[in-house]
């Protein structure tokens, strides 16, 4: 059965036929065998922890080692960067025209609770503390996160940044009266990511 692609993939064999054709093959082979090695290290992921490790994670750390074969490891580090910078913007564009619809910005923060819940929450890996769940405010302070620590388990803490930074780029200034607030995230070094949606009254 044939993989699906991700965006980390498609990039990453845009950037090969691009900047490296004469190696491209060689380099599409290597990635697809290491992804292949990460999937099956990690198969008995739960299905929840799954999503997030086949979407983007082992790809990310799979783009980042191959790349590294042909450029240094900080220029391979900006341009898996820039695959997630661009899903990103895409995403903030695309949330941000949705808002445009009056009055729907005060259920952002209640979305992000049920999302939280159901994609974020501990059977995936994530180990989030609610602090603040209703009235237009969603609060959270992630303790444990498998970006983070699936990026820290293969060598590479750094990748997780890309992730962290992916949040940011989606969800500040999506409207004028939503607020995105972290000042911490566990990719960057501290001890919990404490994130905050909220609505202006």
């Amino acid at each position: 059965m044939k993989r699906k692609e991700t965006y980390l993939s498609r990039d990453f064999r845009e950037t090969v036929a691009l900047r490296f054709p004469a190696q491209a093959k060689e380099l599409n082979t290597a990635f697809d065998m290491r992804l292949s090695a990460l999937l099956a290290e990690n198969a008995d992921a739960s299905k929840e922890k799954q999503y997030h490790l086949k979407r983007q994670i082992l790809p990310g750390i799979a783009a980042y080692e191959t790349l590294q074969r042909v450029m240094p490891k900080e220029k391979a580090l900006q341009t898996v960067h820039g695959y997630v910078e661009r899903l990103a913007r895409t995403s903030h564009k695309q949330l941000a025209a949705l808002l445009h619809i009056p009055g729907l910005y005060r259920l952002v923060p209640g979305v992000f609770v049920k999302s939280t819940r159901s994609v974020f929450g501990p059977a995936a890996g994530f180990a989030p503390k609610e602090l603040q769940t209703g009235n237009g405010v969603w609060r959270v302070d992630m303790m444990k996160c498998p970006y983070h620590d699936t990026c820290a388990e293969y060598g590479c803490p750094e990748l997780c940044r890309c992730f962290c930074d992916s949040d940011d780029i989606s969800y500040t200034g999506l409207h004028p009266k939503l607020i995105w607030e972290r000042s911490m995230t566990l990719g960057r070094g501290n001890d919990r990511c404490d994130f905050c949606m909220k609505t202006i009254k």
